[in-house]
């Protein structure tokens, strides 16, 4: 099967996901709306901005990594599309643990790291997806376009079996500390961000670029 439009659909669900991320930004309301200083209104909705910004990052990773797997594939089957709509369904919840996050984050260090805990096991489970659709197609290279460089998709492979391990670790440090385990949240997938995607397979056969599905 051809695997545009599953591509199409997996584009427009990732840009549901990062709209979703915006409704839950607000100035506070109510009495601190009319007594409170125009700054304090900003600044006490910070952890609201600071969940936005930290899963917009994650789930533009996640877009990036997901563009950089389908660039390679030619063909698509009834597996990895059951996989990719399990990829999608966790990448649409991720909203919600960013609101849980922003929510009770400064209630105490205790609910703060049990909710930044909760986060990283929704990231993880996320990154585990696509890692899980990646396998799938690396078992399949009937799947694949001709001509791809074995040293791509070698790289490809570490780079999404290394994720899931990395937001697991961070989720583990998040228990103890949810401070540092957000700004490991943020750093690892900005460090995706800026090493995947065309940038980081920029090579690629006109051959493996011209190939299209059956």
């Amino acid at each position: 099967m051809n695997p545009r439009r599953t591509e199409a659909l997996s584009d427009g669900t990732f840009a549901v996901a990062m709209t979703l991320l915006i409704f839950d930004v607000r100035l506070g309301t109510g009495h601190a709306q009319v007594h409170g200083a125009s700054h304090d209104l900003w600044f006490n909705e910070w952890p609201h901005y600071l969940g936005y910004l930290v899963s917009f990052v994650v789930v533009g990773m996640l877009w990036l990594n997901h563009h950089s797997v389908f660039r390679l594939v030619r063909r698509i089957d009834h597996t990895a599309m059951v996989l990719n709509l399990l990829l999608l369904l966790l990448v649409v919840f991720i909203p919600f643990p960013t609101q849980v996050l922003a929510a009770y984050l400064v209630n105490s260090s205790s609910i703060g790291d049990v909710v930044a805990v909760f986060y990283g096991m929704a990231l993880a489970a996320a990154t585990l997806a696509l890692a899980f659709l990646w396998h799938h197609f690396e078992r399949k290279p009937e799947l694949l376009k001709p001509g791809v460089d074995p040293q791509q998709l070698h790289i490809l492979t570490r780079r999404l079996y290394l994720s899931p391990v990395l937001y697991l670790g961070m989720a583990a440090i998040a228990a103890s500390n949810h401070w540092v385990g957000l700004v490991l949240y943020l750093t690892v997938a900005c460090v995706y961000i800026l090493h995947t995607g065309t940038r980081a397979f920029p090579i690629l056969s006109d051959e493996v670029d011209g190939s299209q599905a059956d």
